[in-house]
Parts: structure tokens; C-alpha cells; sequence
């Protein structure tokens, strides 16, 4: 695990800078604090900060080039196969000089070219030169567990595992005013486009070649088609199915020479994640958990219970509401794009507390994509009934209570057909609400429209198959970069197997009677690893890692002050607002009226992302690494407040 960065450029004669190199690797170290090295010959240069995983030695150095010094590569990830395809490779006549799962990857690229990402099973992005042809070739896992962003810049190619090491070699960090619609209504930008101007990321399951001054990018991993051949082969038992590859996904996640423990919120998927990595791993297992003063937020005793089932070493934290602005100041600069979810600067904190007890931890994103598990799909599946109650719903929106599902619904309802509803479902805020801050909106996202369209082809008529498979392409997106910055920012490595592609390929092609049996969400799991689990987790019902962010931004003195400043701060106050409409807007909220209390909080994250990516101190911040503040383990002591040096 690593992070990676390169500066390509189509003329060979012109070098990259060695100090741009090096200010992109340094903009980088929280995620590999192990090693660092850098390579320029011609017009390429390739950098690498490491995390030691595998091979721990020197062996493992980066960037790693073959005997022949035809091809070097750099790499973030883990290719969980490695073992097989080494022992492969071996027999063909294969010397390796190291045990790094890179050194396979490099030489498999070297005897396959780029036909070989179809047998790699892992999160990975990756860039290799090949000095013969001088092209530059980079690619991401299929489901984009691991970042990649680049930018044309100065008639080259300049790419990154995070935009702010982009920033630190000159490419300007400089907010796309085009994208407030989707950050207040989605939390974030979709597709390849990315808040800053200029700069893209590549799509999951996409690669590129950069060669004579092209760049060209296309798709290796084809989802729909993939479903489409799992169709024709169906397993005869999909339960027993589910488990064995569900083990085969967690066993295959253990391969670390370095210890390893779960991420446990209480809830069905971590715990089941959980329950597999101990039974494979035996006792002692370190799980982390977050814990809340508020009851209707707190899940602890239902880990607790978890952990004590299965014997594994626990550990907890509370960030007290007075931390929460230095929290959120150190995620905001970590994630590069605004906080998009309630519970980012949290699993931050978690991270930074498993760090001197474990490198990699497991978790269990992806499960409610991959299973059907969020309630707002539950519409989806009666279409007809839903269309039924609108006449009755849609009346009361005004009326129910403020934050209810019921209230959500009759919001829904008002939306033009079912396809808006499909389309929208995973917003809190509709584009329409926006008009309480004298925002002009379109309603329009092309990117998650075409999706919609490709969900559409493959679930003809299934509205909740085709919000899942929408939701894959899109807010799963948003969730997995949450995962890797805050794991990242703290040097740890996030594996997550629920997101194993035997295991989405072969769900997604499971029909909807099988995949919503019974009464319960997420009845294949249960079925197939229930019996593992404390019956109050099988009893809870959907909890989600929430966290009271209305009364923390209302009753916190310095986050309640950052919201009485909003219609002052960048990029708010020159956004495409009515000032008078923000200013009403905060007023009626911090009175408590939570009628626009996601709009208001998502201008907050969006306020302090804006100052850690884009003030003055952005480009050259490197933040103290306040890893233990606030935190309930006992054996560790406040540092003092972050600040970018």
C-alpha cells in the first residue's frame, strides 16, 4: 500500500523536475512513511512513498524496474492472488528477487501487457513506463478501491493517488464553480470529474496509455457484461455459494506481513466480516470501534457483543464535541474534496487509533450496495404501490415529522416519476429544496443519468436493482475514497471484501427473488453467515454510522461559529447564492429548525475542505499528525491542536 505520482511529458527531451517530483512524494507521506524514492530518465519520472505490507525488506523499494530496465512501475495496493500467479510465473522461468506482490505485478505486465488485469484479483492503481515504446501505462481495480487523479499540465501528464501532491507540482488547485449543484445534493462529484478544475480521476475498472502526447483511456473490467455471463451460471446453492466465496474474499484479504484487525460498528456487515477473520484467524483478533454519548447513535454494546463472541481484543474512542473542529480541519485536508459523509472525520479518528496496534484493518464497505441493505431502497421494490400512495403522500410532506422516513417519502413523492426517484434516492437534498438559498439549479447530472440508462438495460423494470447498481457506479464511489483517505491519512490499509468481484459479479446476477427473500434486508448474508452472530445483531435493524452532526454544529462553540460565518467564507460568499437566502437559511437553523439542517451542513464541509484544498496554505500543507487526540484509550495523550506548517 502506497501512495504513488509521475509527471509524464510526449517529449522525450525534456526532463521532469527532480523538486516537483519530490514536493508530489512529500505531499504524500502519510501514506507511505516506510520508504520513498523517485526515478526520472528522459520525459518520465515516477515517485513512490511506501507502506510496507509484504516483503518488508528493501527488496521492496519503489519505483521497481525489471532486470532489463525496460519497464518500472509504481504501485498502490494489494493483489490478493499474488501467490498463484508468482508460482505461475516461476514455472515459465521467472527469477524473482523479492516476495512483493509489485514485482509480481510488474512481471506479469512485462509477459502479458495489459490483457493481464482480467486475472488480477485486488484494489490496486498502478502506473507503469515502458522505456521501449516510451508509453505510459496506468490502470484501477474494477470497483476503485484505490484512487488514481491525474491533470494535462504544462503539456504534460501529471498524476497522483491524491490531488493535493498534483497541487504541490503546480497543477492550480481551483474550485470548479460547476459543480455546487451535485456537491449540495449528492456530496459529491461523480463520473470522472472531480470539484477542481482540470483535474479527473480515473474511473474504476478503466486504464490509460499516455504515448506522443495522447492520452487514451478506456475500460478493461465491462460490469454489465460480466453480470450478463454470470447469468448462464448460476450457482445451484446460492447460499452455500455466498459463503465460501465470502471466506474465500476475507482469507484472501488476511495475506499481510503485518498485523491485521476489522473496523466493528456493531452492525450485520462488520460484523460478519468480523466473525470470518476470527474464525480463520483465531482469538485475539484487535477490533476498533466508535462509540457515542448519544444512545440513538451508539452501536457499542452491540460490538461488544460481537467481540466477546468471537474473542477478539477490543478497542474504542469518543472524539469529544470540543475536537471535532480539528477533526474535521486534518480530514478536510486529507480528502482533498468536501466531507461527504457524516461519519469521515470518525473513521479518521479510528484509524489513527488502531495505527500502533495494526496496518491493516478490514471493513464492511460495500455490503448495502452489494445486498440491497439501505432502507431508501425499500420504495423502490413496490413501484406500483408507491405510485398508489402519492396522491395521498405527497400533501403531508410539509406536515410530517421533520427527518422521518415518512417525510423523506412525501418529499420524494414529489418528483416527477420513478426514474427521478431512482435517480435521486440517494440525495438529502433534492435540487429543488435549493431554492431556499436563491440557487439556480438545472436537475441535471449527465454522468449519473448515463448510468441510469446502462442500470435500466441490465434490471429492465427492477427500480431497486437498477438504484444498487447506480449506486456501484456512484456513491459507493464517494464511500470508498472516504475509506482510503482517512485509512490513508492515519498509514493504514483498508481491505474490503465484501467488494471482492467474484462476489459482486456473481450477486448482481442472482435474480431479485432470490437476493430479497425473506422478510429481512439482506437475507443472503444472514442466511449464509447469521449463525455466526450474537441474535441482537440479527435483531437490529438498519442503523448506518450516523453521527448527530445538527447538534454538534448548533451547540459546539467553534462549529457553531463556523456556521454563523458561512455567508462570509470561500467559496460561499461568491458562490451562485442569494446572500439573504443563506443567512435565513443559518438563522432558522442554529433557532432549531432542521428543515434544511443537510444543506447547512454540507456548506460546512464544503467551507472547510475549500480552505485545507484551495487557501493560501494548501498547496505546501503537511499536517502535524495529531494522531491520539481525544481518544478514550488510556494510553494515549492529547497532541497538541493540527495546523498545516
Amino acid at each position: 500500500m502506497c501512495g504513488i505520482c509521475g509527471i509524464a511529458y510526449a517529449d522525450g527531451f525534456r526532463s521532469p523536475d527532480e523538486s516537483q517530483l519530490i514536493a508530489m512524494c512529500d505531499a504524500l507521506q502519510h501514506r507511505g512513511p516506510d520508504d520513498a524514492g523517485h526515478w526520472i530518465d528522459g520525459g518520465i519520472g515516477l515517485g513512490s512513498r511506501r507502506l510496507a505490507i509484504l516483503d518488508l525488506s528493501p527488496r521492496g523499494h519503489m519505483p521497481m524496474t525489471t532486470a532489463s530496465a525496460r519497464s518500472w512501475i509504481v504501485y498502490n495496493g494489494e493483489i490478493y492472488n499474488h501467490a498463484d500467479l508468482r508460482a505461475e510465473l516461476v514455472s515459465k522461468g521467472h527469477v524473482f528477487r523479492s516476495r512483493t506482490d509489485t514485482e509480481v505485478l510488474l512481471a506479469l505486465y512485462a509477459a502479458e501487457g495489459p490483457s493481464m488485469l482480467s486475472r488480477l484479483n485486488g484494489m490496486f492503481a498502478f502506473a507503469i513506463w515502458d522505456a521501449g515504446s516510451r508509453t505510459l501505462f496506468a490502470a484501477r481495480d474494477r470497483l476503485g478501491v484505490k484512487p488514481l487523479y491525474y491533470a494535462e499540465h504544462q503539456r504534460g501528464l501529471f498524476f497522483a493517488s491524491e490531488q493535493k501532491a498534483l497541487f504541490a507540482a503546480g497543477v492550480p488547485a481551483t474550485f470548479d464553480s460547476s459543480t455546487w449543484e451535485e456537491l449540495l445534493c449528492f456530496r459529491y462529484v461523480a463520473g470522472d470529474r472531480t470539484p477542481f478544475v482540470g483535474v479527473k480521476r480515473l474511473l474504476p475498472g478503466h486504464c490509460f496509455t499516455f504515448s506522443d502526447g495522447q492520452l487514451r483511456i478506456r475500460r478493461w473490467w465491462h460490469y454489465a457484461e460480466r453480470v450478463r455471463e454470470r447469468r448462464e451460471d448460476l450457482p445451484a446453492d446460492h447460499v452455500r455459494w455466498f459463503q465460501e466465496t465470502f471466506d474465500s474474499a476475507v482469507a484472501m484479504r488476511r495475506i499481510s506481513d503485518v498485523p491485521v484487525g476489522v473496523l466493528l460498528s456493531g452492525g450485520l456487515d462488520s460484523g460478519s466480516v468480523a466473525a470470518s477473520l476470527a474464525s480463520q484467524a483465531g482469538a485475539g483478533v484487535s477490533s476498533f470501534t466508535v462509540r457515542f454519548d448519544e444512545s440513538g447513535f451508539d452501536e457499542g454494546e452491540l460490538a461488544a457483543q460481537v467481540a466477546s463472541t468471537w474473542s477478539l481484543t477490543r478497542r474504542e474512542l469518543k472524539i469529544p464535541p470540543d475536537r471535532l473542529l480539528d477533526r474535521m480541519e486534518r480530514a478536510s485536508w486529507l480528502n482533498d474534496e468536501p466531507l461527504g459523509h457524516a461519519s469521515d472525520i470518525h473513521l479518521g479518528a479510528i484509524a489513527e487509533l488502531a495505527k500502533p496496534h495494526v496496518t491493516v484493518l478490514l471493513s464492511g464497505e460495500g455490503a448495502d450496495e452489494l445486498l440491497g441493505g439501505y432502507v431508501r431502497y425499500e420504495p423502490l421494490r413496490h413501484p406500483t404501490l408507491v405510485r398508489g400512495l402519492r396522491p395521498l403522500l405527497s400533501p403531508l410532506a410539509p406536515y410530517a415529522a421533520i427527518g422521518s422516513r415518512l417525510q423523506k417519502l412525501a418529499r420524494f413523492l414529489t418528483l416527477p416519476d420513478m426514474r427521478a426517484f431512482g435517480l435521486f434516492n440517494a440525495c438529502e437534498v433534492l435540487p429543488a429544496e435549493l431554492h431556499v438559498l436563491g440557487m439556480p439549479v438545472s436537475g441535471r447530472f449527465p454522468y449519473r443519468e448515463q448510468v441510469w440508462d446502462a442500470a435500466e438495460q441490465l434490471f429492465p423494470a427492477d427500480l431497486a436493482r437498477q438504484a444498487m447498481f447506480s449506486d456501484q457506479h456512484t456513491f459507493l464511489c464517494s464511500l470508498l475514497d472516504r475509506n482510503d483517505r482517512m485509512t490513508m491519512g492515519a498509514s493504514i490499509e483498508c481491505r474490503v471484501p465484501f467488494l471482492d468481484f467474484r462476489l459482486v459479479e456473481g450477486v448482481a446476477a442472482l435474480p431479485s427473488s432470490v437476493l430479497f427473500a425473506g422478510r429481512q434486508r439482506k437475507s443472503l448474508l444472514r442466511d449464509a453467515v447469521g449463525h455466526r452472530l450474537p441474535a441482537a445483531v440479527l435483531r437490529g435493524g438498519k442503523w448506518g454510522f450516523g453521527v448527530p452532526w445538527s447538534r454538534y454544529l448548533r451547540t459546539e462553540p467553534s462549529l457553531r461559529q463556523l456556521v454563523q460565518t458561512l455567508p462570509e467564507r470561500d467559496p460561499i460568499r461568491n458562490g451562485p447564492f442569494l446572500r439573504e437566502g443563506v443567512t435565513r437559511t443559518i438563522d432558522a437553523f442554529l433557532a432549531g429548525d432542521n428543515s434544511n439542517a443537510h444543506i447547512v451542513r454540507q456548506l460546512v464541509m464544503v467551507a472547510a475542505w475549500h480552505a485545507a484544498a484551495c487557501g493560501p496554505t494548501a498547496r505546501t500543507a503537511s499536517p502535524v499528525l495529531d494522531r491520539h487526540a481525544g481518544l478514550v484509550d488510556a494510553a494515549l495523550s492529547p497532541q497538541p491542536r493540527w495546523q498545516p506548517t
